[in-house]
């Protein structure tokens, strides 16, 4: 009984310190929850989704930043701030739709409030256009699709602050392609173990479903 007890004071604990995120996915339902656009302007909202428009043929090495959700703006009252060992998170996930005309690779960018360190994460597929697609990405250093970006995960993941959505080039691209991607439901889950551990809290978020 005493250890039962334990276990819940420190998953409450967990829940309540200040630097670690729970899980949490934000559905957009009120407006952009102070998400920007690639160019730190305010990422366009409409019905529940966020949304931005680029030219894709300007895209770098990493791809072309649609999307930053970041410490100094308040995105998302920082629900996706802080040390992410601590939290067990290990996954962040997005609901991404476009209208390219051809299908787009995707990468996320994690780094520390002084957006250095850094690294990044691939998505292990591209998306067609004009379909909503649920990409995932294991945050873990091992994963063939990670890659360090002037960092590593030892030094960022203990403490995130910048969330930055990349979308690729599109092979075979030269000459301008603009484009409009809307994004839903971004999220950070925990590991299973970690999330049974937050369960005790009742603090696993839903998942609102897109049409």
């Amino acid at each position: 009984m005493k250890t039962f007890a334990a276990t819940i004071a420190f998953a409450s604990g967990l829940a309540l310190a200040g630097g670690v995120p729970t899980p949490f996915t934000e559905s957009f339902d009120l407006g952009n929850e102070n998400w920007r656009q690639g160019n730190s302007s305010d990422a366009d909202w409409n019905a529940g989704v966020i949304s931005s428009t680029v030219d894709l043929n300007s895209a770098g090495p990493f791809g072309l930043t649609l999307f930053r959700a970041q410490d100094d703006f308040d995105s998302s009252n920082d629900a996706f701030v802080g040390n992410y060992i601590a939290g067990g998170i290990d996954t962040f996930s997005f609901d991404i739709r476009h209208d390219a005309g051809v299908e787009v690779g995707f990468s996320v960018r994690f780094a520390t409030s002084a957006n250095s360190p850094a690294f990044v994460l691939f998505a292990p597929q591209t998306v067609a256009s004009g379909v909503w697609t649920t990409l995932s990405f294991a945050i873990d250093p091992n994963s063939p699709f990670y890659s360090p970006a002037g960092g590593t995960y030892e030094a960022v993941a203990p403490q995130v602050g910048n969330i930055q959505i990349f979308a690729a080039r599109p092979d075979g691209l030269s000459t301008p392609l603009v484009a409009t991607f809307e994004l839903d439901n971004a999220g950070i889950v925990p590991s299973p173990a970690g999330a049974a551990l937050l369960a005790f809290g009742g603090l696993v978020a839903g998942r609102r479903r897109r049409a």
